[in-house]
């Protein structure tokens, strides 16, 4: 269906109807949104195990330096708090989703 179409019978109040067509385009380019977001998970993981090492580190006597012990655990902090500011936007988006009425 046209675009003119849809919009003819969008103001005439008729019933419209979507199908689904196979895209002839070529593929998107990029990686896909499950490969970015295990990417992201895996960075935050990193991030946390850093932290962990160097807490760790300094507690056994191995080093002395506070500061980055401290910028490591910040930074696997904010990593954590935004991959779950992610999620939360994905679910809100699901529901969201789930409560629209076909």
């Amino acid at each position: 269906m046209t675009v003119a179409a849809l919009a003819a019978r969008v103001q005439s109040g008729g019933p419209i109807r979507v199908q689904s067509q196979p895209s002839e385009g070529p593929a998107p380019k990029g990686p896909a949104f499950r490969e970015t977001l295990t990417d992201a998970v895996g960075r935050v993981d990193a991030a946390q195990k850093t932290a962990d090492a160097q807490v760790e580190a300094f507690i056994a006597g191995e080093t002395d330096n506070v500061h980055d012990v401290t910028i490591a655990m910040n930074q696997a902090e904010l990593h954590f708090q935004l991959l779950a500011e992610v999620r939360n936007k994905l679910l809100d988006g699901y529901q969201e989703l789930m409560r629209m009425q076909v």
